[in-house]
Formats: C-alpha cells, structure tokens, sequence
C-alpha cells in the first residue's frame, strides 16, 4: 500500500515538472491565431510542424545551434581542464591563503553579472574578441570556474591520499598520478561537473546578448528572444525553438544520467 502510494506521489510530481515542456510542446505546434485562445486548449485540430519550418525560415536557428554548441563544448572543456588542475592542488597543498581562495570562489558565485558586463564589453572590444566565440568562451569559463572547482575539489578530496602515495612510490610523477591514478577514479564526478558547466554555458543568455551582435555568433538563448517584435510575439515558433533548446541537454543527460547520478554521492564522503 505505502509503494502503491509512494508511486502514484512520484508520477503526481512527474507530471507536474513535465507540465511547462508539455505545454510548449503543444503551444509549438498550433497556429498563431490558437496560441492566445481563451479558455487555453491542450489540441487542435490545426497542429502541425509549420511553426519549426518557419522558424528556420525566418530566423538562421542552425547557425545559432552550431554557436551554442560551440560555445558550450568549448567553455566545458577549458573549464574542466583549468577547473581540475586547481581542485587538484587545492585537495593537496597547504599552502598561504588557500581557504581565502577558496571562499573568494565561492563569493564570485554571488556576483551578478550585470555588476561586470560594462569592463567586460570595454576589454573583449579592446583586444578584438567583441561578437566572436573565443570572446564569449573565455568569459563562460570565467564564470563557470569557480563553481567548476568548488565541486571537483570536494571529489578530489573523497579520494583517499593512500592511492596517489602509492602512485609515487612506484615511480609516477605527480602529474602521471593526477592523469592515471586520480582523475580515473574522479570520473563520475568530472562527468557531473561537465554536465553542470555544459547546461551552464548553454543556457546562458546575459552574456550572449550582450557580446555578440551577428548572426554568426548568436546562441539560442539569444535567438529565441528574437521571436518577441514590437508589435507582434510569435509564441508558437518561439515555442518550438524552446522545444529544439532543451533536446541536446536532454539527449546528454539520457547518456550519461548513471555516471551524473554517482557523481552527485561521490563528493559526499571523505
């Protein structure tokens, strides 16, 4: 009775999270003049797939897709790079002021970053890398970092330091201990993070918007607020953009939700 119960609470809240994309998912295909109907309906009898056509059409969404892609992998990678060296080091060294590092990460995390965009804008402009991807992947892994090496510096320090003694001792260098012996074990977590800093980068809209102005280096985010004009929002195509937005974080998380999930409990015991 309780499992029967505690399932049928489960599916409640499943349908409940799943509400909002349903409900694009559905305003997607309906024409324009159905969108805004009073009282709202689920169906009708003019849903198709013209609204994805169109958005297509009028707006360049593949070369916006390729951007975030882009940008995303990109500012993924250098982060889990740069992000794992320093939680490395942080999980290891003492050394003068480490805590105080520490917790000026964790105070950029609570920076806005409208409190930033104004010096930002002046120095991309200034060294050229205004409205281009290695501009706005630079200023994703700035941002992404600090959060990038709180988490992966609680994993590092799940890892017992046994392991990585008995490295050195049969003659890896630190370097050859962190890349066989450390970062291997680290894996679930590493991946969580990247999952983390991937969704990051990709649903950023702040910087995206304000550091790019061509098609060539718009991101989704940035092209689904096109869809809002001056005199008329065009919610179905802006719907199914929505709809397109969420499948490649959908499709990762579906391939690498075994290796999220330990990675979420691997940082948790020390």
């Amino acid at each position: 009775m309780k499992k029967a119960m505690l399932t049928s609470l489960m599916v409640i809240l499943a349908l409940l999270v799943l509400l909002p994309f349903l409900w694009t998912f559905s305003t997607s295909l309906k024409p324009l003049n159905e969108v805004n109907k009073f009282p709202p309906e689920w169906t009708s009898v003019n849903m198709s797939l013209k609204s994805y056509s169109d958005m297509f059409f009028y707006l360049p969404f593949s070369t916006y897709t390729l951007n975030s892609l882009i940008v995303a992998s990109s500012s993924t990678i250098l982060t889990l790079l740069i992000g794992s060296l320093a939680a490395f080091a942080f999980s290891r060294f003492q050394f003068a002021g480490k805590n105080v590092f520490l917790l000026i990460f964790l105070l950029s995390q609570m920076l806005p970053g409208a409190s930033v965009i104004i010096p930002l804008f002046q120095l991309l402009q200034k060294v050229g890398l205004y409205d281009t991807h290695v501009g706005l992947i630079l200023v994703h892994t700035a941002f992404l970092l600090p959060f990038v090496i709180w988490l992966l510096y609680g994993f590092f320090l799940a890892i017992p330091r046994d392991v990585e003694d008995a490295a050195l001792i049969d003659g890896c260098s630190r370097m050859q201990a962190l890349r066989k012996v450390i970062l291997p074990l680290a894996l679930p977590g590493m991946g969580a993070t990247a999952l983390f800093a991937f969704l990051g980068s990709w649903n950023e809209f702040f910087f995206a918007l304000l550091l790019t102005s061509s098609d060539s280096t718009k991101t989704i985010p940035v092209g689904i607020g096109l869809f809002v004009g001056e005199y008329l929002d065009v919610w179905n195509q802006m719907a199914a953009a929505a709809v397109l937005f969420s499948l490649p974080p959908l499709i990762l998380f579906m391939f690498t939700r075994k290796t999220f999930v330990k990675g979420l409990v691997a940082g948790a015991y020390r």
